[in-house]
């Protein structure tokens, strides 16, 4: 059963998660920076030039109702091509109509979106909500909107399999050697000491060179050093251009964070014209979007990944969480976890070629987004050595026919093979998913053989039948084992574990599975696991893979869920008759390498060996959310958003 069979079903399944009220920014907040200069200098180092003007949320919808990109709001419909709904906004109206309540709802039986609602009405809703909570005069609102114009927005370039071409002008050697003293290996290490962090989010500078793996903060939590507020993320007191990505939005907690000075581009998902015109039509002049190509088979845009310009360093985010209060810990019952790494501008003038893997795909993926060339470019003033040894890894919405090596498991696949990692040795793989798609044992070979290092073609060939070499590449020879089911496990919560979390079942609408699915008679059972966080009761939707061999470890944080939309499938092509890859989602994640763990074995002493390292490899290098090696599901029965 593939993944679209559950459109009819996707109708009827709404998930709402819990969400805590959260107060609107302050007046004097909600100056923001104009994007449109006169110079058009918007790369990641430009200068700031101030332009203030009164902030208007993105869209017209109810405060503190997280808004995705579609009819429905929310995480889950990545895994079972939901955006289709987008044309049926009309008939969805009538069942969209909540009350401003703060109840707790089951997330089943509740909708919500920006799409075919009464924009006027809820203006007039916003506005009274204004007035009476800030003393605003709704009127005198209204004739600021009147005078909001649209937002000039970069263009969408068509991008597929081109190189970006870059001027090298290499750092100066002073520089290079107040960079590093110690050479330019990159080193995953989590920071301990919760008194390291403040949580107003003051704090500014290189913190992370080498990279580092963070836990959400979870409110009525300890702060333990290993994890991180949405503050502390964005470092908002000299934040000067934010690229900000995600599949749900809630526009008036995100804009809080912001800094007064800060421009903002938002990479949002809009399939049709007319949901491109509605976010720039609600949106202050002040921002810019980026819409990624929806054609075709495209069905969500479901990357997150922030890239936050600081003037003298640029950080690069990559989180499971969505840009909403409770994916942050905000209302204490949802955790994530994100990537971080700061990366130093390089002196004045100078720029250096992406010569790394992690900024190569970086920009590759950017330029495929559709995001303004010259943020792409700009890349190249900062300085990426310290990215040599992990690896950016994507999915990219569409059809691949050309370099379908480097997106989707494919480019899972490549990248363990060009961090010299790839292996025909058995491994262990621990999979966390907020959401699972219609799984067999065809698709888990395919994640297992790229976890190894195989772009795609092995279980291509077994499934096709019939050999196929690549031009400028040898035909693989792998043989992938037999008991690769018996090698894999597949973390995601039972019906128990989300009644029984802190939130109880009103949290659990963004962790999405379809009883269908689960019942198909495909569906490998055995390699589920329940999903319970080290925070008691806490729910998780995070999206991370831990492997595991007898000498490697690596692990992959990220927003792609385990399912084939977020993944893709490599298909042979009618016309050609060659390999093309289907992506249905956009995604992204990193690939991180765990080496000089204190935990793990001497490889020298185990290179004959076929014993995996434990899970303690990843022990103060990249936090295991999730209770391992967990309990089998038996007869009990998974969380479902959907039940009939």
């Amino acid at each position: 059963m593939s993944d679209s069979e559950s459109d009819e079903d996707l109708k009827r399944a709404i998930a709402l998660s819990l969400q805590e009220s959260h107060p609107l920014p302050n007046k004097s907040e909600q100056a923001v920076i104009d994007l449109i200069s006169e110079d058009e200098d918007d790369d990641l180092d430009a200068p700031v030039k101030t332009k203030l003007t009164s902030s208007l949320p993105i869209a017209n919808v109810p405060k503190h109702k997280a808004v995705g990109p579609s009819t429905l709001g929310l995480d889950a419909i990545d895994d079972a091509g939901a955006s289709k709904l987008n044309k049926e906004s009309s008939t969805m109206e009538s069942s969209v109509r909540l009350e401003h309540s703060t109840e707790k709802v089951d997330p089943r039986h509740q909708a919500f979106g920006i799409l075919g609602l009464n924009r006027k009405q809820m203006e007039e809703e916003r506005l009274a909500r204004l007035s009476a909570l800030k003393g605003l005069d709704a009127n005198d609102k209204v004739t600021d909107e009147s005078r909001k114009r649209k937002a000039e927005t970069s263009s969408q370039e068509h991008f597929e399999g081109r190189n970006v071409k870059t001027k090298v002008s290499p750092p100066g050697e002073a520089f290079m050697s107040n960079v590093v003293n110690t050479g330019l290996a990159h080193r995953i290490a989590t920071a301990s000491g919760s008194n390291q962090y403040s949580t107003a989010g003051t704090s500014s500078g290189i913190q992370y060179p080498d990279g580092i793996v963070k836990k959400t903060w979870a409110k009525g939590f300890p702060r333990t050093g290993d994890d991180i507020t949405i503050e502390e993320v964005l470092q908002k007191d000299d934040l000067e251009l934010a690229v900000l990505s995600a599949f749900q939005i809630d526009t008036d907690w995100i804009i809080g964070k912001l800094g007064k000075k800060t421009k903002a581009v938002w990479v949002l998902q809009a399939k049709s014209d007319a949901e491109k015109a509605n976010w720039r039509d609600n949106a202050p002049r002040e921002y810019r979007f980026c819409f990624p190509s929806m054609d075709g088979i495209v069905n969500c845009m479901h990357s997150k990944l922030q890239l936050l310009s600081h003037g003298s360093y640029l950080r690069i985010v990559i989180p499971s969480a969505n840009l909403v209060p409770y994916d942050w810990g905000e209302s204490g019952v949802m955790e994530n976890v994100c990537f971080l790494i700061d990366l130093p501008k390089l002196p004045s003038g100078q720029t250096a070629e992406l010569n790394t893997q992690f900024g190569i795909e970086l920009s590759y993926f950017l330029t495929a987004l559709g995001l303004d060339q010259k943020i792409v470019d700009s890349l190249r003033k900062f300085d990426f050595s310290r990215t040599a040894e992990i690896a950016f890894v994507h999915s990219i919405g569409g059809s691949h026919d050309t370099a379908w090596q480097r997106t989707g498991y494919c480019g899972l696949g490549t990248a363990v093979q060009k961090l010299g990692l790839a292996t025909d040795k058995p491994l262990e793989i621990d999979f966390l998913a907020a959401s699972i798609g219609s799984l067999s044992e065809e698709f888990i070979r395919c994640m297992y053989l790229a976890c190894q290092g195989d772009d795609g073609l092995t279980e291509y060939q077994l499934r096709t039948g019939k050999s196929t070499r690549v031009k400028g590449q040898a035909e693989t020879k792998r043989k992938p084992s037999d008991d690769i089911l018996s090698r894999c496990r597949v973390y995601f919560p039972l019906e128990e574990t989300v009644y029984r979390s802190k939130g109880g079942a009103g949290s659990g609408g963004t962790i999405c599975f379809h009883e269908k699915f689960y019942n198909s008679g495909n569906f490998p059972t055995a390699i589920m696991r329940d999903s319970v966080s080290k925070r008691q009761g806490l729910l998780m939707h995070s999206k991370m893979i831990f492997i595991r061999g007898s000498t490697i470890a690596l692990a992959y944080v990220g927003s792609a869920n385990l399912s084939e939309a977020a993944w893709g499938k490599l298909v042979k092509d009618k016309k050609t008759k060659e390999p093309k890859l289907n992506c249905r989602n956009w995604e992204c994640g990193v690939l991180l390498p765990v080496r000089g763990s204190t935990s793990a074995r001497n490889p020298s002493d185990h290179e004959n060996t076929r014993i995996p390292l434990g899970m303690e490899v990843f022990d103060g290098v990249v936090p295991v959310p999730m209770k391992t090696p967990g309990d089998a599901y038996g007869e009990r029965k998974p969380w479902y958003f959907a039940q009939h």
